[in-house]
């Protein structure tokens, strides 16, 4: 009996026609849950068992080592006890470009023993790159031009013709930097993560013997995930198929996510017009989700224009509807997952079975805290919880130096960072002279009058000391808890740091210390000192809210030895997972979609897909959540609904509105509060509004329109409109800088 007439009965008939194509290229696009891996490992079994080809012919590649470690687990499985244990050619792109650079490198000048550098390894060296060329502006910081070197070797530019291709004002020191860290590389006879493919790329084409030598040996070519793959990795494709052209891609253009990281959708979209006689054969029965789960995201993705069509489908139930639960704002939103998510435990529905999908990390953290304050396990995956990321760690750190001079670990955590260029060696001798004189670290900073160092790391010492001067007198000031961590921001050099970096790592961890900032602004509102205690009040509040950090975090570390943890994770870390339940939350224009995409067609498509994804990994259950108003540090906005609600059919829908006066239509007031004409090009959710309604009850109000105020935050700007919040009374104000904000009146000041 064949393999195929063996396995025949688990597959269906598109599965059954993807494992038996012959010769020639094929590309199977395989939707959400359809058994891709099945059928890929199924294929390679087949050409084994009933074509007679040889494993070592077979060249088999996916993306991750867990993927790859799972496909040859499954090939061993199927083809049985005397296949051999190890099948060399199913890896990862980068583990086949390090087998050929071992084996063929010497023929362009790379020596076998070559080490390969990780990611610090790589940013130590464009550090060192930077010292080689004295250069010591911070808007060239390490990573992001680490960031942009990757960039480039990823579209395969070598440091010559990247002079015309310019586009940012960084890039101009960042190829000079570029040149420089290419010679140290080959000096220390090291290639980092990406010359792996780059290099790869530049033996095959240059070397035809070798080209046809690999050809020949590899008779067939499958490559797992295809929508992921870059511009090098096609090209390295293209250099390796043989004239046959038997190669199989596997793949969903609807799950392209990664276009920040460099793949690209093309790929996938045009591979079949790039190769001639190509056949297409699309899965489209899935096996995980119920059919109303499946609608939904059919309905999401349709609107996508660059796509290959296909129509999703399953022979499961039609299981619940999607419910759509809106809630008065970001606390309450946490409050009803967290209290939904402990109703479906009671029901029997596994902890682990349940999953809190999010667009940013940063919306994390008032789930985080609801999930310690009703008890509830919990884990992050792909991130950190948000009182252990190292950005929250930093500013707590620059806190207790204030608070306690002696904390030689906050000491070591500030005093570089951001980069002052005080070194390691710079940092052990201002300990031992501080020890010697018997003084707390930050009192002998303090009052030393010459640094006994010469060169950048005294420059920087003396810039830590001037801030050091000013936070200690800040502690004895009249400053709210808020304002002064607003001023060690900006004092530190911290934002700016960021902000100059401008890499999508730097704009999330932005992010998070603005989440920081309203996680402190919550603090200090409901704060009650203890009156037993005689020291500055500010000190009092800054001591308490430390301690609550450090009890969440010890919370969290007892967390972490139960085994019935729900997950909370990003969108972007879900893909390839499933859940029984899952709830995907603050689906709210300008966080998902992000208003990075609103500028771009092909961000917005993007979104799009990644919405797509977080709906596909549900199987059961799927509750999508929304705030109708964030708090981001002193400015309450109220917030539009995504647009991608908009794309889910009302027959499919049960929506939670929860104490609040909204409906599925949503008020459109609400929704014009917090728009600006430009943040949403669907005018019909912004109609017969205008800010006059809110301004009947204007003598009130302690402020007017057309005041100049100033902000702590944003800056100086002029008031629009005042209204009440509750019983605070709220502005709209433009800022010079920072645009229109709603914010509390408590947190402005008159005149500018």
């Amino acid at each position: 009996m064949s393999f195929l007439e063996e396995i025949q009965s688990g597959l269906n008939p598109a599965q059954k026609e993807a494992v038996s194509h012959g010769k020639g290229p094929l590309l199977i696009l395989a939707g959400a849950g359809s058994g891709k891996t099945r059928v890929l490992t199924c294929r390679i079994a087949y050409l084994v068992r009933d074509c007679g080809v040889s494993l070592n012919q077979i060249l088999a590649m996916t993306f991750s080592n867990k993927a790859a470690r799972e496909m040859h687990d499954r090939v061993k499985s199927l083809l049985g006890d005397d296949s051999p244990s190890r099948y060399p050619w199913i890896s990862t792109f980068h583990s086949v470009c390090v087998r050929l650079l071992r084996r063929y490198g010497e023929r362009a000048g790379i020596a076998p023993d070559f080490v390969i550098y990780d990611s610090d390894d790589q940013i130590a060296l464009v550090r060192k790159a930077m010292d080689q060329l004295d250069i010591e502006d911070k808007s060239s910081a390490a990573k992001s031009i680490h960031s942009r070197i990757s960039h480039w070797k990823n579209e395969g530019r070598e440091p010559s013709a990247v002079q015309n291709t310019l586009s940012a004002p960084i890039d101009g020191v960042a190829r000079k930097i570029y040149q420089e860290y290419q010679n140290l590389l080959k000096q220390a006879h090291a290639l980092d993560f990406d010359d792996l493919l780059f290099e790869c790329l530049k033996l095959l084409k240059a070397d035809a013997e070798l080209r046809e030598q690999l050809q020949a040996q590899w008779k067939y070519i499958l490559v797992d995930e295809f929508q992921d793959t870059n511009k090098i990795q096609y090209q390295l494709l293209e250099q390796i198929i043989n004239p046959d052209k038997n190669i199989c891609v596997v793949g969903d253009d609807d799950q392209s996510i990664y276009g920040w990281r460099g793949a690209k959708i093309e790929n996938i979209l045009n591979f079949d017009k790039q190769h001639e006689g190509c056949r297409v054969i699309k899965l489209e029965q899935n096996y995980r989700s119920t059919a109303n789960i499946l609608k939904a995201a059919a309905a999401v993705i349709s609107k996508n224009e660059w796509r290959h069509e296909k129509t999703i489908w399953t022979e499961k139930p039609q299981g619940k509807k999607i419910r759509l639960a809106v809630l008065p704002d970001d606390k309450q939103e946490a409050r009803f997952v967290i209290g939904e998510i402990k109703k479906q435990i009671a029901q029997k529905v596994p902890a682990e079975e349940i999953a809190v999908l999010y667009r940013v990390n940063s919306v994390s953290r008032v789930f985080e805290e609801e999930c310690l304050r009703q008890r509830l396990p919990y884990k992050i995956i792909g991130g950190f919880r948000f009182y252990e990321r190292k950005e929250i760690k930093d500013i707590l750190a620059y806190l207790k130096l204030l608070l306690n001079p002696a904390d030689i670990i906050a000491f070591r955590r500030c005093v570089n960072t951001p980069t002052r260029g005080v070194g390691k060696t710079s940092q052990e001798k201002i300990e031992d002279l501080a020890l010697s004189l018997s003084k707390p670290i930050g009192l002998y900073l303090s009052e030393v009058d010459e640094f006994p160092i010469v060169g950048k790391a005294k420059r920087g010492l003396q810039s830590f000391k001037e801030f050091l001067l000013w936070g200690r007198a800040a502690l004895e000031m009249e400053i709210s808890f808020v304002d002064l961590v607003c001023e060690i921001l900006e004092r530190s050099g911290y934002l700016k740091d960021l902000q100059q970096d401008g890499s999508e790592e730097a704009r999330d961890r932005e992010e998070n210390l603005k989440e920081l900032l309203t996680a402190i602004q919550e603090f200090e509102e409901s704060w009650e000192p203890n009156e037993t205690l005689k020291s500055h009040e500010l000190r009092v509040k800054i001591f308490d809210f430390l301690e609550r950090v450090a009890l969440i975090a010890d919370t969290d570390q007892l967390d972490q030895s139960l085994k019935d943890q729900v997950t909370f994770m990003s969108l972007h870390a879900a893909k390839g997972l499933e859940f029984h339940t899952c709830f995907i939350a603050a689906m709210e224009d300008g966080i998902f979609p992000s208003a990075r995409s609103f500028d771009a067609p092909d961000g917005l498509e993007e979104e799009r897909r990644l919405c797509y994804v977080g709906i596909t990994r549900a199987k059961e259950d799927l509750i999508l959540t929304r705030a109708e108003s964030r708090r981001t540090f002193g400015s309450i906005n109220f917030q539009i609904p995504s647009r991608f609600w908009k794309d889910l059919p009302a027959e499919l829908l049960e929506t939670t509105v929860e104490e609040t006066q909204s409906s599925w239509q949503w008020s459109s007031r609400r929704v014009a509060a917090s728009a600006s004409p430009s943040s949403y090009s669907n005018d019909s959710w912004n109609q017969d509004v205008s800010y006059d309604d809110f301004n009947q009850e204007a003598d009130r109000f302690s402020f007017r329109s057309g005041e100049k105020v100033k902000h702590p935050s944003f800056g100086q700007g002029v008031i629009k409109k005042v209204e009440l919040l509750g019983e605070d009374e709220c502005l709209t104000i433009d800022f010079s800088l920072k645009g229109r904000k709603r914010v509390l009146a408590q947190f402005v000041q008159r005149g500018s």
